[in-house]
């Protein structure tokens, strides 16, 4: 048996929500329009080349990206 992923972003919202926390702006979850995520490493800019986690509070749905790749 596998174990079962979290669920994620469909790619166009993966995108729109790294791109909103590149800029800095608040976060908004496009499938529950929750604005509570959680984020690791909370540290604004985050270090370059870290792994970035963003994580929806309500629903679960995760969106990850590198730091500094462009």
């Amino acid at each position: 048996m596998r174990k079962p992923r979290p669920a994620s972003y469909n790619p166009a919202q993966a995108l729109h929500l790294i791109a909103s926390d590149r800029s800095g702006t608040p976060l908004v979850c496009p499938s529950c329009t929750s604005g509570a995520f959680e984020r690791e490493p909370q540290i604004l800019p985050p270090p370059p080349r870290s792994h970035v986690t963003l994580k929806c509070s309500a629903c679960g749905r995760v969106a990850r990206y590198i730091a500094g790749a462009a």
